[in-house]
Order: C-alpha cells, then sequence, then structure tokens
C-alpha cells in the first residue's frame, strides 16, 4: 500500500513568509487541521468553524483528492465548534461523484447538523453502517 504523509499533489504550497531570519512557509489557513493519504484513502482533519466561506478550501482539496483518483475519504470532525450546509455540501459533493465517505469522528456541532438534515441522516447512516 502506498503511504504518504505529506499529500503535496492535493494540497496547496503554503504562502512563503518572509521573516528577519530568511523564509518560512505559513500553515495552511483554514478549516483544513491536518491531511494525509494513504493508497486511494483520504483522512482529513477538520476544525474550527466551517460555514459556506470557510469551507471553500475543503471543497477544493476534496476536488483536487478526487481529480488524483481518492476514492475513500475518512473526516475527523471531532474539532469542529460550528457547521452549517457548507460543510454538508462539501461532504455530499463527494459522496456525488460515487465515492465513500466515513466520518470517524463528529463534534456535537456536526452531529447536531447531520440529525437536523434530510441529507445528513444518510451521511450518518453511512458512517455507522
Amino acid at each position: 500500500m502506498n503511504t504518504t504523509a505529506s499529500p503535496s499533489h492535493i494540497l496547496p504550497i503554503p504562502t512563503p513568509v518572509r521573516t528577519g531570519r530568511g523564509v518560512t512557509r505559513r500553515p495552511l489557513p483554514g478549516v483544513v487541521a491536518a491531511c494525509r493519504t494513504e493508497g486511494t484513502t483520504l483522512n482529513v482533519a477538520v476544525q474550527g468553524e466551517i460555514d459556506h466561506f470557510t469551507a471553500a478550501p475543503l471543497s477544493a482539496l476534496l476536488t483536487s483528492a478526487a481529480a488524483f483518483g481518492h476514492t475513500r475519504l475518512v473526516v475527523d470532525a471531532s474539532r469542529v465548534t460550528f457547521c452549517d450546509s457548507g460543510f454538508l455540501n462539501a461532504l455530499l459533493a463527494w459522496r456525488r461523484g460515487g465515492r465513500r465517505l466515513i466520518l470517524a469522528a463528529a463534534s456535537a456541532a456536526v452531529e447536531r447538523l447531520l440529525r437536523a438534515s434530510r441529507s445528513g441522516k444518510l451521511l450518518m447512516e453511512e458512517a455507522l453502517g
């Protein structure tokens, strides 16, 4: 199995920042806390507040991963403090391509969203089954 610690082929390159001591790399901004690939599986940990605007980098990451042949997504959403339909739409777009989604962990905010949405109920069933 091909395991890659850094999925550089799907993540944007962090912006270089000049400091007094030289050039350093700024960490990736936004809700994606960690990302790792294992073969065709993409493991993503998300954090913070995920709404229509902040979900854009996550959506771009998932679109890029799908284009590179990833077919399975494992999401750790245990550190999400708020989420709305923007987060749900990113997950549903992944599934629309016939790809598999596993919600490995969900915060109370994510669970509330999934319970409140008809589509979220489908995602919960898939995650449990």
